[in-house]
């Protein structure tokens, strides 16, 4: 239980305070280091592939509570250019033994994340203390960024992954397994013209687990405000609205209220809502231009919802197996166009239905947004 405590605070710490240095963003920075950088070949896509550590399988592992490795190196000091712009990421599940691909019904999820993010030239308004890039799971094993955008990465900064198995169906079992992932890029010298800089935000779904009745930091017991019921036809409240400044999980208000991030499936339908306008952290209006999730078996949807104006503005789906516990495929769109404005208030909200009574099945909901920088 420890072991998988320490993972959680690791894999769901996505939210955290903004960079206190005064750096510069990135459209500033490129302008003042890279105007100069003339593209010299036809654009060309690269790409890096890395395995994890083995990660042995060796009974059943419900949703994060398999084995994992926590910190693969991603070196990219072979790379002269400063900068390479990510366009898309994969990973595979493999037998160690004979290096056969897998089903990912193994794979539990896979995080790529920025290398020494503190010590970057630009400021990088990814919330959280590893700065996740892309994260992967059963039902959604790849990633491709919309035609004519990438997330700039500078490259003497490496960069970084955590892997963990999974295993909900397969007993008896004993095999070592790894993950192997692939990173598509552009190098900065190759890269086609007027490319468009992302940069990737993961807010997330939180229940409350404990305390008084009311609002987050709500004094009293009254009911949550009206202004952060997502629906006119809403019967689940919204939770906790993040502050930029909170512990990670469990997190608590001021009146001994907590939530988390990642919590135990009821044997019926269930829906939570919660406020992620601090964890979008928008300094400007700007858009949304692709967006994945992570959820967990016996999810149904993922909605996005503009409090402000009452308005569900978008959804991903989810889709479990018939014949066995897993996701076989979650949604993910790279064709989007959300405007998010910067005085607007934000919701997500979760759909689940777990069918299942002979075990303990958790949830969570991480919806994953590229914005345009």
């Amino acid at each position: 239980m420890l072991n998988y405590f320490i993972f959680f605070l690791f894999a769901i710490a996505i939210v955290g305070c903004s960079d206190i240095d005064n750096k510069p963003d990135f459209e500033d920075w490129q302008k003042q280091n890279l105007s100069n950088s003339k593209v010299t070949f036809e654009p060309r896509l690269d790409s890096v592939v890395v395995k994890s550590d083995l990660l042995k399988i060796d009974t059943i592992y419900r949703s994060m509570r398999g084995p994992y490795s926590a910190f693969t190196l991603v070196d990219l000091s072979d790379i002269k250019d400063k900068v390479i712009w990510l366009t898309g990421y994969q990973c595979k599940v493999f037998n160690a033994r004979n290096n056969q691909q897998i089903l990912d019904d193994y794979l539990c999820h896979n995080n790529l994340n920025y290398g020494e993010p503190e010590s970057y030239p630009w400021d990088i308004k990814t919330l959280g203390s590893e700065k996740r890039i892309f994260t992967l799971t059963s039902g959604q094993t790849s990633i491709t960024l919309p035609k004519g955008t990438g997330i700039p990465i500078y490259t003497p900064n490496n960069l970084a992954f955590f892997s963990q198995a999974l295993n909900h169906n397969t007993l008896p079992i004993n095999i070592d397994t790894y993950q192997e992932i692939t990173i598509f890029f552009y190098r900065n010298n190759c890269v086609p013209k007027e490319i468009k800089a992302l940069y990737p935000q993961t807010p997330f779904v939180t229940t409350q687990i404990g305390g008084p009745a009311g609002g987050f930091n709500v004094p009293n017991d009254d009911l949550y405000s009206p202004t952060l019921i997502c629906g006119i036809d809403s019967s689940s409240s919204c939770h906790i609205s993040y502050p930029p400044n909170a512990k990670y999980n469990p997190y608590v208000d001021d009146y001994g209220r907590t939530y988390t991030g990642h919590w135990n499936l009821s044997n019926n339908n269930e829906v939570w809502t919660t406020n992620i306008t601090n964890m979008l952290n928008l300094t400007k209006n700007s858009v949304v231009v692709a967006a994945g999730s992570h959820m967990h078996p016996y999810a149904e949807r993922l909605e996005l919802w503009d409090l402000s104006e009452n308005q569900k503005i978008h959804e991903l789906g989810a889709s479990n197996y018939p014949n066995r516990i897993g996701l076989s495929a979650i949604e993910y769109t790279n064709e989007l166009e959300i405007y998010l404005e910067k005085n607007h208030q934000y919701a997500l909200r979760s759909y689940y239905n777990c069918c299942d009574s002979t075990t303990v099945h958790t949830g969570m909901a991480n919806m994953c947004l590229y914005i345009q920088e």
